[in-house]
């Protein structure tokens, strides 16, 4: 594997997504937040070419999610607070679907991984993907690597200074 597993772009791509919109979003808007009329229709002023539809659909799919103390508008700091979570929580496998597979061009071949071997990544099994799990992974998939590439070079012993037990063990070809 010549690139080390990091997941850290389809976090960044997700919330900088769903950020970005919110502020195209935000555009004309007089208040405090986004109503969810605000977001199924958008201002007169909002440009939208350059609204991405995948953020702006899961706003308003997720908006009672979003909104949490339900009153009907996304503010910036609920939205900073879903988003947060979002990065130090994970993402579930619908998030990683609904706002990776977008026009922006996530690494398809990271988010591939990440999606066919969702479940052997999440290791707490919490239905969520974190950056350190996929990179976990990521290690893991090349320590398997290693041993395929190398078989017969396996380390037995825990130190290279001291006999153990267990260096006796080892096996060396002369």
């Amino acid at each position: 594997m010549s690139n080390r597993l990091n997941g850290a772009s389809l976090f960044t791509q997700a919330i900088n997504g769903l950020v970005s919109n919110y502020a195209y979003l935000m555009t004309g808007v007089d208040g405090k937040g986004l109503t969810l009329e605000n977001i199924t229709n958008p201002s007169k002023d909002v440009d939208k070419s350059q609204l991405n539809y995948a953020f702006t659909n899961y706003l308003s799919t997720n908006f009672g999610k979003i909104d949490k103390d339900g009153d009907g508008i996304i503010s910036k700091d609920e939205l900073q607070a879903y988003t947060n979570n979002m990065s130090s929580g994970g993402l579930t496998y619908q998030q990683l679907c609904e706002l990776c597979y977008t026009s922006y061009g996530s690494s398809t071949t990271l988010l591939e991984t990440v999606l066919n071997n969702f479940s052997e990544i999440d290791k707490n099994g919490d239905g969520r993907v974190t950056n350190e799990e996929i990179a976990a992974f990521g290690i893991e998939e090349e320590i398997d690597e290693m041993k395929d590439k190398f078989p017969k070079h396996t380390a037995k012993g825990m130190s290279i200074f001291y006999e153990t037990s267990a260096d006796k063990e080892i096996e060396t070809d002369s």
